[in-house]
């Protein structure tokens, strides 16, 4: 729970000589990388360092919920801001969980004190860092701070696009995979809303305004992102075995991304296998009572599955 009487004399104690510690290694590594006066070996070390200091503030955070004193401190504009762009495993990895950390303690907070471009930061490790953890961390924090925050999503969008996203879903694991889907599904139900919904104020106005100006939708039906989308599926054979409930959020994509994709996905022999490898996968699952102990609604899962099966064998003229 947050908080929002002032922190008390010791919690900005405890933080801020953490944060003067963090700062002054950070300046000697600085130094000593720019000046190459001291072995390659002295700087890890000193990096290394400041991701012990991180860690320990992060316990802070996290046990003695000392978030408000951290902000007070200006902890993102002192320490965060100057390591963020860091490769350094160990701090990088700090980094993340400190992020992690601010949005599970306090988020409303964080995602007030927090910049936007910080999400670039987490954009470039979920893409390009070789480092399976360190992406799952990257997409902790996502999942907190995009939803119902279409300033951040628009930026994602004019970095990035779509294309991140399920580019890696092949190099994930199922927990990933199925917490990537969520958000993804997450963020388009909300788009869909803002954009179908009545507007019956300014504000419902200027905010549908915003979420046209972002582009999702637009961007939903064409071919690059609905192709994109059929290698998840065709990957989620390869995750079923780990994880059953991967079926739950890749079942609501399909009815999520329907009204954009489906005609694309009509005559197209990838698709045709994709949909039937996908629906023979799963009743071979439900005969062995894999579904038995999850939450999952099979028949629902069944119905939308058997839906793309049916329709993507006919034909379709493709106008793109």
């Amino acid at each position: 729970m947050e908080q929002n009487e002032p922190p008390a004399l010791s919690e900005d104690l405890n933080v801020e000589n953490l944060i003067q510690e963090i700062e002054h290694t950070t300046a000697l590594a600085g130094k000593s990388r720019r000046d190459g006066n001291l072995s390659s070996d002295h700087t890890e070390r000193l990096y290394d360092k400041i991701a012990v200091s991180f860690n320990d503030l992060t316990e802070l955070i996290d046990v003695k919920n000392y978030t408000n004193a951290f902000f007070s401190q200006q902890g993102i504009d002192r320490v965060v801001i100057p390591n963020i762009r860091t490769n350094y495993p160990s701090l990088r990895l700090q980094l993340l969980s400190l992020l992690k950390t601010l949005f599970k303690k306090a988020p409303s907070t964080a995602n007030a004190f927090i910049p936007t471009n910080i999400i670039d930061m987490l954009l470039d490790v979920f893409e390009n860092d070789d480092n399976l953890a360190f992406k799952a961390h990257a997409l902790d924090v996502m999942y907190q701070w995009l939803p119902n925050n279409p300033k951040l999503q628009a930026r994602v969008m004019k970095l990035k696009g779509l294309e991140p996203f399920y580019e890696q879903i092949s190099k994930l694991d199922s927990n990933v995979v199925r917490k990537l889907l969520d958000l993804f599904n997450i963020i388009l139900e909300e788009h869909l809303h803002a954009r179908n919904g009545k507007q019956k104020s300014k504000h419902d106005y200027e905010m549908f305004k915003f979420y046209q100006m972002i582009g999702l939708v637009e961007r939903m039906s064409t071919p690059t992102v609905c192709y994109g989308l059929l290698n998840i599926f065709k990957d989620t054979i390869a995750f079923s075995g780990n994880s059953r409930e991967i079926f739950g959020p890749v079942a609501k994509l399909l009815m999520n991304i329907q009204p954009f994709c489906l005609n694309l996905y009509k005559g197209k022999n990838t698709a045709i296998d994709i949909f039937k490898n996908l629906h023979d996968f799963f009743k071979e699952s439900v005969e062995k009572e894999l579904f038995k102990d999850t939450q999952l609604n099979v028949t629902d899962i069944d119905f939308i599955l058997t839906e793309y099966k049916d329709k993507v064998k006919e034909h379709y003229k493709d106008e793109f």
